[in-house]
């Protein structure tokens, strides 16, 4: 029994060494991502995303590697998927996207639906004007009616922001009798 609890001891030395590890990399990743707000001044969607990423990604890789080189390789990845997400499309340019949808859903041309949604002036952006944001939606295919009464139509969607442009072809389903647009997988 001595010996048993004489190797229990240095595990739990290490997951308070792990845990300690964990804590300061949030925490330095706390402390650099509140350094860059929005206009309103809170983290903009990219520092959130960043931020957020890193926890999780260090934790997971803290978690699956018990060492502190698993706890900052899982942060690094995760802040990169974050930030990577934290730059998709913000409110405005989602509602005009959907807008677009709905059009080039209705339409009986196969013509994109464009809008351009220009960016929210700042103080930085007086300095160094941002690009506008682009979207559209276009049909790629006819209706086509379903057995449960729904009708479905191919819409290719594209966004391009900061000078990317990211293109996706989507199926969308009206059921019968409502207005409402559905993505669905085919």
């Amino acid at each position: 029994m001595i010996a048993t609890i004489s190797m229990a001891a240095p595990r739990a030395t290490s997951r308070s060494k792990f845990a300690a590890q964990a804590v300061g990399v949030v925490a330095a990743l706390g402390m650099m991502t509140g350094c860059v707000t929005n206009d309103s001044g809170g983290p903009t969607n990219q520092t959130t995303g960043t931020f957020l990423g890193a926890a999780l990604g260090g934790t997971v890789g803290g978690l699956a590697f018990g060492s502190a080189g698993g706890v900052i390789g899982g942060a690094l990845v995760g802040a990169l998927a974050g930030n990577l997400v934290g730059r998709a499309l913000d409110d405005q340019e989602r509602r005009r996207l959907a807008e677009a949808t709905q059009r080039a859903y209705g339409s009986e041309t196969d013509e994109p639906v464009v809008y351009t949604v220009e960016p929210k002036a700042t103080a930085q952006t007086a300095q160094a004007p941002a690009q506008p944001t682009i979207v559209a939606a276009k049909p790629v295919g006819p209706k086509a009616s379903r057995p449960d009464g729904s009708t479905c139509r191919p819409i290719e969607l594209t966004a391009t922001k900061n000078g990317q442009t990211t293109r996706d072809t989507t199926t969308f389903c009206q059921a019968a009798g409502s207005s409402e647009l559905k993505p669905v997988s085919v």
